[in-house]
């Protein structure tokens, strides 16, 4: 075979490969970029291709697993902002990482780690314009998540899909809440005749009701529910009169709901988990997320009064993850709610408890514990 001839085989291959690659992250229960518009980064697609190559070439025993640590490292990409930057050689390690971690699980790339540890303190409110590998990745796990039109009550065609304002554009420009009206928290999919013209410019205090009295409150929760807006978050959107603080609120409960979500659908693989452990490891998770809050409250926010001891391991580990990632932000690791994504539970132990640090916690805690009495009595 010539040169020219093995070039072209060659070629083929890749082309056939990157061509299966884009039809399984368009598909709606798998990666749910459903179109380019809502592919977090055209820069990845090689380095996924690849991957995908090399699994198949895997005993058949060996594949399910592969194809696992390739999701795990596909949503790390795109929940850290990994390829955003320089991404050849990003792409080539990534390749070398994940590809050994397939035959070792004691090989599993820092990236992940990484991952685990900033998802929880993720910002959505700050996610506002499209096209960016967050915004687009909140917007592929509401496909995945089945999200159905909110008239229809269909899944529907993907080629018909606006990107809806939940509270409406023009009201945010009324009520002043800024930029925040186009975060991704206020955004999911419906059909382009529900958003235009069913729902339009109102507040959902005004179509949801008629929503519920068409089709019953427990089927409009249902449906609402596939967008990964919680009860909770139903119930805030239905409030009138609905003012900044309410929407301010809505967000807050959103973004727990879908920190939730990536933490449990695309991370932990929780779905192979035991019922009762997988309800524990919930809790447990969110306790975490709930002290990592109450540290950067009672701490308003100061990174400089964090124990010299615990910035130091933290600092060694940030340097470590630089190392290791181009795309790395550093800048998002000069706050304390950057740095909390690197705490372990040791050392926010060593915070709240430091000599100088209790009694911004005394009083919280000992108010938890009074509550606790009656149970304890009870037991």
């Amino acid at each position: 075979m010539s040169d020219s001839d093995a070039f072209r085989a060659l070629w083929n291959q890749a082309v056939q490969a990157i061509e299966k690659a884009i039809a399984l992250l368009r598909h709606p229960q798998e990666f749910g970029a459903i179109s380019s518009s809502y592919l977090p980064y055209v820069s990845i697609i090689p380095a996924f291709a690849a991957l995908q190559v090399q699994a198949s070439r895997l005993s058949p025993a060996e594949r399910l697993a592969a194809q696992r640590k390739i999701r795990h490292w596909y949503w790390a990409s795109v929940f850290t902002a990994r390829y955003s930057g320089s991404v050849e050689s990003t792409a080539a390690r990534d390749f070398l990482d994940v590809t050994a971690w397939f035959t070792d699980d004691t090989l599993e790339p820092s990236l992940l780690a990484e991952f685990r540890a900033r998802v929880h303190v993720l910002d959505l409110r700050r996610e506002i314009r499209r096209g960016t590998s967050v915004y687009n990745g909140i917007f592929n796990l509401l496909v995945m998540n089945g999200a159905r039109d909110w008239t229809a009550g269909t899944v529907p065609q993907y080629g018909d899909l606006d990107d809806h304002h939940i509270v409406p554009k023009d009201w945010g420009k009324q009520a002043g809440v800024g930029t925040r009206i186009d975060t991704i928290l206020n955004r999911t999919p419906l059909t382009a005749e529900t958003n235009r013209h069913v729902i339009g410019d109102r507040l959902p205090n005004e179509y949801l009701p008629e929503l519920i009295e068409a089709n019953g409150e427990t089927a409009v929760r249902t449906t609402l529910e596939t967008h990964l807006i919680s009860p909770a978050a139903f119930d805030i959107l239905l409030r009138d009169p609905f003012g900044p603080d309410n929407f301010e609120e809505f967000l807050t409960e959103r973004q727990r709901t879908i920190v939730h979500a990536i933490a449990d659908l695309l991370v932990k693989d929780r779905l192979d988990v035991p019922p009762d452990l997988r309800d524990l490891d919930a809790e447990l998770e969110e306790v975490d997320l709930a002290l990592r809050g109450v540290v950067l409250e009672r701490l308003n926010a100061d990174p400089n009064v964090v124990p010299s001891h615990v910035n130091e391991k933290v600092k060694d580990r940030l340097e470590t993850a630089a190392r290791k990632n181009p795309a790395f932000d550093a800048g998002h690791f000069e706050s304390l709610a950057g740095r909390l994504e690197y705490f372990d539970l040791r050392e926010l132990q060593d915070t709240i408890t430091s000599k100088l640090l209790w009694p911004q916690f005394q009083v919280l805690f000992w108010e938890q514990g009074a509550a606790c009495e009656p149970l304890r009595a009870a037991r």
